[in-house]
């Protein structure tokens, strides 16, 4: 295994992601490649509105790339990044295979089964329709000490 594709957007389990991606790639002296997947916004509100969301969507995007790129830099493996916009689940399904990825890294946002059946689940839908294996990385939450 020498290339992982991690997929971010800067949440808590996308984190998750990229630490796991960090931790395996350093064991197994594997390459990363993070993607930011971008569903388009809507231009049915016209196109002042559009230009406001496409923008900020993208700075979004730049960023979680930036700091997984970055926390990867630190850790001194080495990783690229890229930003694509559709489905989130179909875009990573076919980057992966594009870029020959051993491995595909995606956070769970932890919704629940109930949540996850109504609202879908985009690991899920990646865990079924890629061709290589995919590690579901799930954000763990610090529990704090009580004080007696």
């Amino acid at each position: 295994m020498k290339s992982f594709l991690v997929a971010v957007d800067g949440s808590e389990g996308s984190k998750a992601a990229v630490d796991e991606a960090i931790a395996l790639a350093s064991d197994l002296d594997a390459s990363l490649t993070f993607v930011c997947v971008r569903k388009p916004p809507s231009s049915v509100f016209g196109h002042p509105y559009y230009e406001r969301q496409l923008s900020q969507g993208l700075g979004y995007s730049r960023q979680a790339i930036a700091e997984a790129v970055e926390t990867a830099r630190a850790a001194g493996i080495e990783s690229d990044g890229e930003i694509i916009e559709g489905n989130p689940a179909d875009e990573i399904v076919s980057l992966a295979d594009n870029r020959d990825a051993d491995l595909v890294i995606v956070g769970s946002r932890g919704h629940g089964a109930l949540a996850g059946a109504l609202l879908g689940s985009v690991s899920r839908e990646i865990v079924q329709h890629a061709s290589v294996p995919v590690l579901v990385a799930k954000h763990r939450h610090v529990r704090h000490a009580q004080v007696a």
